[in-house]
């Protein structure tokens, strides 16, 4: 985030238009995927065009990537729910649920990122890169029940819902401050660190305005 300038080369080159604009606060026009609109295909293609290294140009394999890890929710899982007696209501008189497991079907990197326990339960693996085409293509209505956890998140139960919570937040500062100034969303040191990098030429250092915390999950 700290080396991406918003020059939308990587939205202009994915052939699947997976890549999209921030549309709030200090992040607008920064490069995101939103999986549940549209999922990333691993084509690599976004890559090797990034002028300063906030995509890294040495990935090449797709199975290297680490966007995030998917993570599923055995209380909306229509397979959890047939199997799983915990999970069912107290007042259900039967099964509910389905043997679904399309988030296995479509895992570009099966038994990889993602098995079925007893060929039945869909478990995540430690090869999961990210990509979520899993919670593109879960048919749980209104939420998903995969959902992927972006790389260096704090709180994993918000998975799916990160960028929803950071609009919903930006809406509520803002409105506060129309009646305070003082509220108001500041981020001017961190926008003049963006404007002294080069694109022209190698990635410069960015120094963080803050200090990162030690010893929390995936933070680093």
């Amino acid at each position: 985030m700290a080396l991406c300038i918003r020059c939308n080369r990587c939205l202009e080159v994915c052939p699947y238009g997976s890549i999209r604009r921030a549309g709030w606060g200090l992040t607008i026009g920064t490069p995101l995927v939103l999986p549940e609109t549209k999922a990333c295909y691993l084509c690599m293609a976004c890559t090797g065009l990034c002028p300063t290294g906030a995509l890294d140009s040495r990935l090449a394999d797709p199975e290297q990537v680490r966007m995030g890890k998917a993570k599923i929710d055995s209380n909306l899982c229509y397979s959890h729910l047939f199997f799983d007696a915990d999970v069912l209501p107290e007042d259900a008189g039967s099964r509910i649920g389905a043997l679904c497991n399309t988030c296995y079907n479509v895992c570009p990197l099966p038994n990889k990122a993602i098995t079925l326990e007893n060929n039945l339960l869909p478990v995540v693996l430690e090869g999961c890169v990210g990509c979520g085409i899993c919670v593109e293509r879960c048919p749980t209505r209104p939420e998903r029940a995969i959902n992927v956890v972006p790389t260096g998140m704090r709180k994993t139960d918000e998975a799916g819902f990160h960028f929803r919570k950071a609009h919903k937040h930006h809406q509520e500062v803002s409105a506060r401050a129309k009646t305070d100034p003082d509220k108001a969303l500041k981020g001017a040191d961190l926008l003049e660190g963006k404007r002294k990098i080069d694109a022209s030429g190698p990635a410069t250092d960015f120094e963080f305005p803050y200090e990162l915390e030690n010893g929390t999950e995936d933070w680093e």
